[in-house]
Parts: structure tokens; C-alpha cells; sequence
């Protein structure tokens, strides 16, 4: 490059400024888990770049950004479109090139599937021949009343409040029982559980009875009230491999599992928050019917055992009177 530059500048040509040339390469990566550190590629992502400085315009809204629009900051009347698009590639659709030859330049990556975008600087300068990027979307990070863009030089990224990420949580139970008079456990094949959304104990999730549990109903109080509603349950596990498992898709997660084991009926509830989205949650729930009492709480779950009544033995009779 530089003995390119000084034989131009020999037959006279000016060479006040720089000659630029740049292959740009950005990849697009994103957060979707809290529970999975490493980045994953983001392939609903649309490239831009426009031929303007970053401090001087913007992208005010998800619409402008998926549409290439760019607003005068300051002037929200000037707007203007974009000069240069790119093509998803590599291997995962997530790799956009792009060759400049000016300056300033600056870059869009707007989502088409969540709210979010973001704005950058290229930063291309004279003798670098190529450019290698990687940004990542978090929208996991953001926190409730942060100020918005998250700011990560030279990017600025949008949108992280309005974005809400489906859960996919696969969920494994494995329910065991002390029977009455042992004390090896065994599990408890022939439980059920049925998982209800927007249930917690901050609505006061729960259920009152056995036969409320085996019916799949559970009861929350109303919103803006203390009055209870009864709801059917979303989701029900299966017995899979000696374990209970379910699919689920919402954060906030009340479980409710029931069995009968013998005369006793028991059932069990329990509060999941899944906010983080892990990829797997596992849970245990352990039943002794040797101990004393009909409820008891351990880890998430509130266990009622509902036991046989005994009956109380009749009075004897009064003595005959001796004659």
C-alpha cells in the first residue's frame, strides 16, 4: 500500500488525502441465555452503513433501523437513507463484508426478530487493509430503569427494554417416597405434575386439597384483588427415564406434583423463576411418611400429606352393676 502511494504522488497527483481501502468483515453474535456464557450467532440481523459520522446522526426507533433510516441528531426533520447494505453469510448467516473506500462511516446492525439495534463507528483509516469485527448483542444485561443505548465503544445498542425472549427451559423432577416403616426411598412412578404460568407466591399460587392438585386446577389471587380464581394448568410432564420432564416457556412457574401412595394422597407445590432461561432445570422432591405432621416445606415445595382418617376407638361400656 504505502509504494502504491508514493508512485501516484511522483507523476503529481495530490496527495493531501489519504488513500483508503478497507475489507470490512462483522460478525453479529447476541446473548440469549444468561445461563450459557458463550455468545451465539445472531442470524436475523440486517447490516447497514451510511457515509456519515456517528456523532452526527442516529437511529431513533426499531422501525428506522430495520428500514435503513438515519435521523440529524438534533434535527429529528432531516433523515436520510442508507448507502450501503450487506449480505448475511459464513457458515451460520452471521457474517456481513463490506469494502470501503471513504470516511467517516457509520455502521446499522438492526434485529429483525427483537427490538434492538445498533450504531457504530467503522473507524477506517488510511493503510488498513482489512478489519475484523465482533459485536454482541446482551439484552440479558440490561436491567429495569437503565438508561438506554448501552454504551460499548465505538457501539451504542438500543431497544435491550422491549426485548423479551421466549423461554425454552427443559425441566427434570425426580420424585422420591419414604414409605411408611422404611427408610430406603423409592420413586414415585405413578406421580403427576402439571406446571401453571404467571403463578407465584407473590399471587399467592397454590393449591388447598388433593383432589384440587389431581384435577390439574390450581388457584392465584386476582390481579388488584384478594379474591382467588381458579385456573387449569398450561403444561403436563411426562414420565420419562425415572424422571418427570416438561418443556417450559414462561419465567414465572408454579409446579404442582401429586401421587397416592397406599391410603396417603400426597401432593406438593412449588414457585420456578426462569427469567435467566437456562437450558435445563432440575428439581427433587423427596416425601417422608415416616415423619410426624401433614405439611412440611422443603426446598421449593410445599408437600401436604393427606393421611387416612382413624378411626377413634369406641367407648367401652359402663361395668354392669354388681348385684
Amino acid at each position: 500500500m504505502l509504494s502504491c502511494v508514493l508512485a501516484v504522488c511522483s507523476l503529481g497527483v495530490s496527495c493531501d488525502k489519504p488513500v483508503l481501502g478497507c475489507d470490512y468483515r462483522l460478525t453479529v453474535m447476541w446473548q440469549e441465555r444468561k445461563s450459557v456464557t458463550e455468545p451465539i450467532p445472531l442470524q436475523t440481523a440486517k447490516v447497514y452503513a451510511f457515509f456519515v459520522s456517528p456523532d452526527e446522526w442516529e437511529v431513533t426507533s426499531i422501525e428506522n433501523a430495520r428500514a435503513g433510516i438515519a435521523t440529524a441528531v438534533g434535527d429529528p426533520s432531516r433523515t436520510r437513507s442508507y448507502d450501503m447494505t450487506a449480505e448475511a453469510g459464513g457458515e451460520s448467516q452471521n457474517v456481513f463484508e463490506m469494502q470501503f473506500s471513504t470516511t467517516p462511516v457509520m455502521i446499522l446492525v438492526a434485529d429483525t426478530q427483537y427490538p434492538m439495534w445498533a450504531t457504530g463507528n467503522a473507524n477506517i483509516v488510511a493503510g488498513l487493509a482489512n478489519m475484523y469485527v465482533t459485536i454482541e448483542f446482551m439484552p440479558l444485561s440490561w436491567k429495569e430503569g437503565a438508561d438506554e443505548p448501552t454504551v460499548k465503544a465505538p457501539w451504542k445498542f438500543y431497544g435491550y427494554g422491549n426485548v423479551h425472549i421466549p423461554i425454552r427451559t427443559q425441566l427434570d423432577i425426580t420424585p422420591a417416597v419414604f414409605p411408611e416403616g422404611s427408610y430406603t426411598s423409592e420413586l414415585m412412578t405413578t406421580a403427576r405434575c402439571y406446571a401453571y404460568y404467571g403463578f407465584s407466591k407473590a399471587n399467592d399460587g397454590r393449591v388447598t386439597s388433593w383432589e384440587q392438585a389431581a384435577s390439574g386446577m390450581a388457584e392465584r389471587k386476582a390481579d388488584d384483588s384478594d379474591d382467588y380464581v381458579e385456573e387449569p394448568f398450561d403444561v403436563e410432564a411426562s414420565m420419562t427415564d425415572e424422571r418427570i420432564t416438561m418443556e417450559l416457556t414462561d419465567s414465572d412457574v408454579m409446579l404442582v406434583l401429586y401421587d397416592e401412595i397406599g391410603e396417603n394422597k400426597i401432593y406438593a407445590y412449588g414457585y420456578l423463576d426462569l427469567t435467566d432461561n437456562p437450558v435445563n432445570a432440575e428439581q427433587t422432591l423427596s416425601v417422608d411418611l415416616n415423619r410426624t405432621g401433614d405439611s412440611w416445606t422443603s426446598g421449593i415445595w410445599n408437600i401436604v400429606v393427606e393421611r387416612p382418617d382413624v378411626p377413634e376407638p369406641e367407648p367401652e361400656p359402663d361395668p354392669e352393676p354388681e348385684e
